[in-house]
């Protein structure tokens, strides 16, 4: 009795302790390997999300301008909420009154901003931040922007992503 006794007391042998730590670097290598690799991919994943957000809000408000259209300039001189250009405008008049939205780029530090401003009549109502893009866009009219039946913009999102959004002008 004394002797199983002292053995139970005695703990782990080499060969135990080895094999728990052979089997324990087995578990933690890999798992330790795939935490790595979701950190360091997960700002991709940020960024292709932050890129197809952005895209969206392009593809819907610049559609929804194109449609609504009776004139367009691209480039525009002299654009809706007194920006010193933008790379299109868009006008129409619905129940009388005059509705125009500009779009243009602003800088700040490294990043370029892709905007869109609305104006009724002369008076500039809103301004929206739409994306971060890496250059501005350019802006193509077919035939051509004085009598334009499709406007199209072609750009880069922020994070790489290119998109290029067409539209057809309603008819005069």
């Amino acid at each position: 009795m004394a002797g199983a006794r002292a053995r139970s007391m005695q703990g782990f042998t080499l060969v135990e302790l080895v094999v728990a730590v052979t089997i324990l670097g087995l578990i933690l290598v890999p798992l330790s390997a795939a935490a790595t690799f979701f950190i360091e991919h997960g700002t991709d994943t940020t960024g292709v999300f932050a890129d197809d957000s952005s895209i969206r809000s392009v593809i819907s408000l610049f559609t929804t301008d194109v449609e609504s259209a009776e004139t367009v300039k691209a480039p525009d001189p002299a654009p809706c909420g007194g920006s010193a250009s933008a790379l299109a405008t868009m006008t129409w008049t619905d129940d009388g009154t005059i509705f125009q939205a500009s779009w243009t780029t602003q800088t700040s530090g490294s990043t370029i901003t892709l905007v869109r401003q609305r104006c009724t009549g002369t008076s500039l109502v809103s301004t929206l931040l739409v994306a971060d893009v890496q250059a501005p866009p350019t802006v193509s009219c077919a035939p051509s922007c004085a009598n334009a039946s499709t406007v199209t913009m072609v750009g880069t999102a922020a994070n790489g992503a290119g998109f290029t959004v067409s539209a057809k002008r309603r008819p005069s």
